[in-house]
């Protein structure tokens, strides 16, 4: 009977949203279905979890004012674009999960059963004439020097490739043994490097920590825009998720600050909230590397292929068995020519990743400049120093400026000598009223 009751109220509201065109009010919609506040509060708790929206304060009223997508769109929903990638992420990763099983075991079988052939050859040579079949004499040079090529990757194989990100900030990566297996760097020379995987509920672990540790159970578009660096668009989306999600009040404060209250956390115990709190500007993601292997492996493996593919090709034009030409010619081939096609196309896309990395990278650097700053009023030049900004990034910084300016509200006004001066101030009040201290 309650659960028809939720329905009811449910219902009704999704009714008023779609009349009112997306915006609606608690109290409002209280007065216009004769519904409780706490059966109204219930309910768009549910829609706000559910649903696209936003909190936002009507500037003419100072009322609370839900804004959900119209027509109703759910949380999450993907465009065909976006399905589109989806399914070409997971052929991709059924594709790696299948080659990752038999790369390294096909690459030392073929190297193996096609060495044992070339020696048999070589052997046989001197006691079989020429004209009775193909002439692989030539093929046993390359095999000899590929053998010897093997032999200095060997010798350079214990030499370390060292890197460091040039940011200076942290960033987290998948733990790695001290002596990578060879199969694991046949792998890695493919696919590259393991990746920290994607974590969709970490914000909001790191958002209840937060709460609990930092803010007293307040939270603002502010606080969450500190945490994850997003637009406000996209913090009053998230902060009308979490009110949703975790039975949050709304509020507005004598200062005109729109903020969300969790009192259910008081009692909730500091052990149970595993989040990790870590702000926008602290944490980087992890550069995108070809393979992490070193010079030594990366010239043996390369060279244990190239063979594999000369003497598939070599097998594909002299043999006349049907057997032989498909599994000693075509699938060795086609295997090989893969482990080498897939390293360089990822080569343009790394290229991309990383120049989209350093353009966050830069953004994390003005917003840790903007956090030091935003309390009082600061030219461009106090702002980039303050954000450790300097040489070749400065002119890509006075461009992004511009753009956090809009994304965090912030205002650009004019100094008594006439120089342009940026304030923060929404941002500064909403970290303020949560206890946020840098």
């Amino acid at each position: 009977m309650k659960s028809t009751s939720a329905n009811a109220v449910i219902s009704k509201l999704e009714e008023l949203i779609a009349q009112n065109k997306g915006n609606i009010n608690p109290y409002e919609a209280a007065l216009a279905t004769g519904f409780s506040i706490d059966e109204i509060n219930d309910a768009f708790n549910r829609l706000l979890e559910l649903f696209e929206s936003k909190v936002s304060m009507d500037s003419s009223s100072g009322a609370v004012v839900f804004k959900f997508a119209y027509p109703l769109k759910p949380r999450g929903k993907k465009t065909f674009k976006e399905k589109l990638y989806v399914v070409a992420e997971a052929a991709y990763k059924i594709f790696q999960k299948v080659y990752k099983v038999s790369i390294g075991v096909i690459l030392i079988a073929y190297t193996t059963v096609f060495a044992l052939i070339i020696l048999a050859a070589m052997f046989a040579s001197s006691s079989r004439d020429n004209d009775r079949g193909p002439n692989l004499g030539f093929v046993a040079d390359i095999f000899l020097a590929i053998i010897r090529g093997m032999q200095i990757a060997a010798i350079t194989s214990d030499m370390a490739e060292m890197s460091r990100d040039r940011s200076g900030l942290a960033y987290r990566q998948v733990r790695r043994e001290p002596q990578k297996g060879f199969i694991t760097s046949v792998y890695h020379f493919v696919f590259g490097p393991e990746r920290v995987k994607f974590d969709p509920l970490a914000d909001a672990r790191e958002v209840l920590a937060y709460l609990k540790q930092v803010s007293n159970g307040k939270l603002t578009a502010g606080s969450i825009i500190m945490l994850s660096g997003g637009n406000y668009e996209s913090a009053e989306s998230k902060l009308a998720e979490y009110v949703g999600k975790f039975k949050g009040d709304m509020n507005i404060t004598n200062d005109g600050l729109l903020l969300a209250e969790f009192h259910n956390l008081q009692s909730v115990q500091k052990e149970w909230l595993k989040g990790k709190i870590i702000y926008y500007f602290d944490e980087v993601e992890a550069p995108y590397i070809l393979n992490g292997n070193t010079a030594g492996k990366n010239i043996g493996i390369s060279f244990m292929n190239f063979f594999n593919l000369l003497v598939s090709m070599v097998v594909m034009a002299a043999s006349t068995n049907a057997a032989m030409f498909i599994f000693l010619g075509l699938l060795p081939f086609i295997f090989s020519v893969l482990f080498f096609a897939i390293p360089l196309i990822r080569i343009p896309v790394n290229i991309s990743l990383n120049k989209k990395r350093e353009k966050e990278i830069l953004r994390k650097k003005l917003f840790r400049g903007i956090a030091k700053t935003m309390h009082h009023p600061v030219t461009l030049e106090e702002l980039l120093a303050a954000s450790g900004i300097s040489g070749d990034e400065v002119n890509k910084a006075k461009d992004m400026v511009q753009s956090l300016l809009i994304d965090y509200q912030g205002e650009l006004t004019i100094s008594e000598s006439g120089a342009p001066l940026y304030i923060f101030e929404r941002l500064n009040n909403e970290i303020k009223v949560t206890t946020y201290t840098n």
